[in-house]
Parts: C-alpha cells; structure tokens; sequence
C-alpha cells in the first residue's frame, strides 16, 4: 500500500494543489499529515485528493478546534488525532509525531519499536533507515525558509518494503 507523507504546508495553498496532484498520480491509498497545516481554511485544496487523510497538529496549528470543525463542515475525509499518532496499516506500525524537539524523534526512531516514524517540523526532508526504522521528513511545501530547505516537497511511503521516495514539487 502506498501512503502519501505530508507535513509543514502552511497554508501553501498552489503547493498544497501540486502534492494533491502527485499524491493522485503515486495512486496513494492514505495520506498522512504530520502538522502544521496552519489555517483551517487550507482544508479545501486537499478536496481533489483520492483517499483519506489522517492529521495531527503542530505547533503552528492555532486554530485546533475549528480544523476539525471546518473538516466536519466540508464533509473531508480528513480525521485530525491530535498531536500524536499511531497506526498499523498493511502490517507495519506507523508513528506520526510532529517533531518539535529532535531527542523525542531520534528516541522513536530509534526504539525499533515502529517501522517507520513520520515527522516534519524542520522542513528538511529526511529519508533514512535507523535499524529496523524508517525515519522519514516529508519536508515542507514553503519554497525557502532557510539555507538548508532543498524546495518544496512531499513524500510516498509503501508499505510493501518499508521506503519512501522524497518528490520534489
């Protein structure tokens, strides 16, 4: 199963069109969101989107009420589960944690406990295995925020052997 890996698109909403587009393209079963959507109102450029999302918030998310409210409202298929987020899908066990401080990533990714650890918050997209574990930063939608962004990118984990792939948008 491929899963589309999102994360820090802050209300990029032309890039946010663009990953939508690729994640279609990739035939993604799930989309993983791994925060900092920023504005609820972002939420109607995910519609043209082939499968559910499942989110979580990061620090940029003010508004955490109305996204879910906003996402009922809409009719998305878009669940919100906090700031955490685990789940097992097609046999692999998936953590999905927004990633503001690097000792609580480093420690899940490293506790071979998951088979993959989604996170974001840097804007450095990551794409590595640590023992058994995917450690894998989709990277941003914003263009440039600092020297070590390499562009706007989102990412497609499959299942099948536990890897991603980074694209570039």
């Amino acid at each position: 199963m491929k899963i589309g890996v999102l994360s820090d698109t802050h209300d990029q909403r032309d890039n946010i069109a663009a990953a939508v587009k690729i994640l279609n393209k990739h035939k993604v079963a799930l989309t993983v969101h791994c925060g900092d959507w920023v504005s609820p109102f972002t939420q109607r450029f995910y519609q043209d989107l082939k499968c559910p999302i499942r989110g979580i918030f990061g620090n940029n998310d003010g508004d955490k009420y109305y996204h879910t409210v906003f996402a009922k409202k809409m009719k998305h298929n878009i669940e919100f589960a906090g700031t955490t987020l685990s789940l097992t899908v097609s046999g692999r066990k998936i953590f999905v944690y927004h990633g503001e401080d690097d000792a609580i990533t480093e420690s899940l990714v490293r506790s071979n406990i998951y088979d993959a650890v989604f996170h974001g918050h840097t804007h450095i997209a990551t794409n590595k295995t640590i023992g058994k574990t995917l450690s894998l930063n989709p990277g941003t939608l914003i263009a440039y925020t600092r020297e070590q962004i390499q562009g706007v990118s989102c990412a497609v984990y499959d299942t099948s052997s536990n890897t991603a792939i980074i694209i570039r948008i």
